[in-house]
């Protein structure tokens, strides 16, 4: 279903935010750092029921490690609607060399020209969405 002025919001089932999350490449992960939010822009793949991404050692890294509770969100826009899918979960870094080798074979490479040799996996626990209608403000 498609909102329109009569049902401006609609509420996306998980299916159809898996589906938005597949075509999707640049998302916003929000983690904790020191009892403070903070939100990073990634580029990712959804693969396999999983966000995957790629990192370097620094603070997103730590905090990952320190609180490993995430959220996840990524968002669009179509001509009539723009929609947004949050995802809520737990990372971790990739460790095995069997895990780290299968990530370096899918299609998720780093867009800035530095080395991020860490792949980071969300396990999902809620992933929900909306498509939200577009338009003028009613009268």
């Amino acid at each position: 279903m498609l909102p329109d002025a009569e049902h401006p919001v609609v509420i996306l089932d998980e299916p159809e935010c898996w589906d938005l999350l597949l075509g999707s490449t640049l998302g916003r992960l929000a983690v904790s750092v020191r009892n403070q939010p903070e939100i990073y822009p990634v580029n990712f793949l959804a693969h396999d029921g999983k966000i995957l991404l790629r990192t370097s050692q620094g603070d997103k890294l730590v905090q990952l490690t320190i609180n490993n509770t995430v959220a996840f969100e990524t968002d669009g826009r179509s001509a009539n609607s723009v929609w947004s899918v949050l995802v809520k979960g737990v990372a971790r870094e990739l460790d095995t060399q069997a895990e780290i080798d299968a990530a370096r074979q899918l299609p998720l490479r780093p867009w800035t020209p530095t080395h991020k040799g860490v792949f980071v996996e969300i396990e999902p626990t809620n992933v929900t969405g909306r498509r939200i209608a577009v338009g003028p403000e009613p009268e």
